[in-house]
């Protein structure tokens, strides 16, 4: 069974007060954010959450939000600090 919510539509690049259809999982293995929840958007533009819950009767309505700031996703991973073109050995050019 596919994990659904229904909430209003909000993200990194994008803010609405329609209801939004999400799925959520677990990165695979082979992504470097492995193991971190992965939010998809399924379908958006519902005027109301009972239409959405009309089209996907599994979702579960939320007040809420199930957003996360990219910052805290990515906090794991190098960032522009860590290494630059001088490890690279392009500073010879």
């Amino acid at each position: 069974m596919r994990d659904l919510t229904i909430e209003r539509t909000k993200g990194e690049t994008y803010q609405s007060n329609d209801w939004t259809v999400y799925e959520h999982a677990t990165y695979p293995p082979s992504s470097v954010l492995a193991g971190q929840h992965c939010r998809v958007l399924i379908r958006t533009g519902y005027a109301t959450p009972e239409a959405a819950l009309a089209d996907y009767p599994d979702a579960v309505m939320l007040e809420g939000t199930t957003w996360t700031p990219i910052d805290s996703i990515v906090a794991h991973l190098p960032g522009d600090d860590d290494f630059g073109y001088d490890d690279l050995g392009y500073d010879d050019f």
